[in-house]
Formats: C-alpha cells, structure tokens, sequence
C-alpha cells in the first residue's frame, strides 16, 4: 500500500535519494526544499515539490496548513554541517547557525506537522542523525558544531519516543553512514544509492515496536 512521505532537503544529496527511492516504490512524495527551482530531480520523479526554509519556524505553522491531507512518515532529513573541527575554531555564530537547523527547524517542524502525522496511517517521524552524534562512539576530529547538533536531535528523538509512542507513533533516529554527497564528499566510502536504498526499506519495515531506536543504513542498532 502506497504511503505519503513528507522528506525535508529534498533537493539534492540524500533528500533527494530518498525522493527518488520512495518513488520508485510506489509512495506518495511530498520533497520539501527551499527553492523549488533547485528540485528538478523530484519534479522528474512525480513528486509534489514545495517550498519550505527549516530555518524559519514562523512559516512552519503556514506550511502545514497548505499540506493537503494527513502525513504517513516524516523523513526529517534537512540538515547543516560547519568546519569547525577545534575548539579554537568554534564561533557563536557557527553553532547558532547549524543548531538552528538542525535541532529548532527540526523539533518545530515536527511539532507543526504532528496534527497531519495523528491522522496519517503509520505515525513515523524519523530524524536524520549521523554516529557523529553518538557519544559512545563519534571519533571526534570533526564540527564540533554538527557533532553536538546531531547528539541533541538524537535526544529529540527519544524525547518524543517517550511521549508519543503510547499514541501509536515510531519514532527513530537514522544512521545514514558517510556517503558521497556535497556534505559528505568525494572522499566517503559509501554511496547513497545505496544506502538510501537499503533505509527506504527499513522506513517501510518499522513498526511502533522500533520507536526509540537509532538505527544505522545497515539495519544494526546504533549506540546513544
């Protein structure tokens, strides 16, 4: 059975991939980016563009609004990294600007979609996290900024395990691996075919028993 995916960063990387992939399966794609004019690549593959700035939660309640009918899963995939890789690098306006969207634009979405997500068939919010995010394994040597972004929206992610689970939604954080994207770079070992290939397929395996789970590309559960 077809299911509506709400995907943010849609445009390019894995948002895109994951566009892609979740059509080719046969679901219903809404692609969420900043500039439809960038998303030529979700118009070809028959998914329903909009606009939509994560960096702007004054417009979170608008875009909702303009969704017609519920969410099934929202793939909270939208996403900033920084070079900040020392702590002598590290500046205000970095970490306000990765935070922003990475942990307010995520949890502030969330919180504007959840009525369209309560009338949706499966209730599935999965957050885009990295192992970077990990304390008990990120090797460090990268942003601080992007590290710590992604340890708070792993507790974002459990937090809302926690509330909404009894509900009847799976909630999980995503271990997408590196892969060779603009972020990731030519360097990464993976490639996103792949590995949005293989997480397009566990998005359709979860269940409400998975909530409050951080699982990576390879289907293994990853350490807090």
């Amino acid at each position: 059975m077809a299911t509506r995916y709400l995907v943010t960063g849609a445009s390019r990387g894995l948002g895109a991939e994951f566009v892609r992939q979740l059509r080719k399966r046969g679901h219903t794609v809404v692609a969420a980016v900043r500039d439809p004019k960038t998303a030529t690549d979700a118009v070809r593959v028959g998914a329903n563009v909009v606009r939509l700035d994560v960096d702007r939660p004054d417009t979170f309640d608008d875009f909702a609004r303009s969704l017609d009918g519920p969410v099934d899963v929202l793939v909270n995939n939208a996403g900033v990294a920084a070079a900040d890789a020392s702590l002598e690098s590290i500046t205000p306006e970095i970490m306000e600007r990765v935070f922003r969207t990475n942990v307010f634009g995520l949890a502030l979405l969330t919180r504007a979609v959840l009525p369209l997500l309560r009338r949706g068939s499966r209730r599935t919010i999965a957050n885009v996290s990295s192992s970077l995010g990990s304390l008990a394994s990120t090797p460090g040597g990268f942003s601080y900024a992007y590290c710590s972004s992604k340890a708070a929206l792993n507790m974002l992610t459990v937090l809302m395990h926690r509330e909404l689970s009894g509900d009847g939604f799976t909630v999980v954080s995503l271990d997408p691996g590196w892969n060779r994207t603009d972020m990731g770079g030519k360097q990464a070992p993976l490639d996103p075919t792949d590995t949005v290939g293989s997480m397009t397929g566990l998005l359709e395996r979860l269940t409400p028993g998975d909530s409050g789970k951080f699982l990576g590309y390879d289907d293994q559960p990853r350490p807090w």
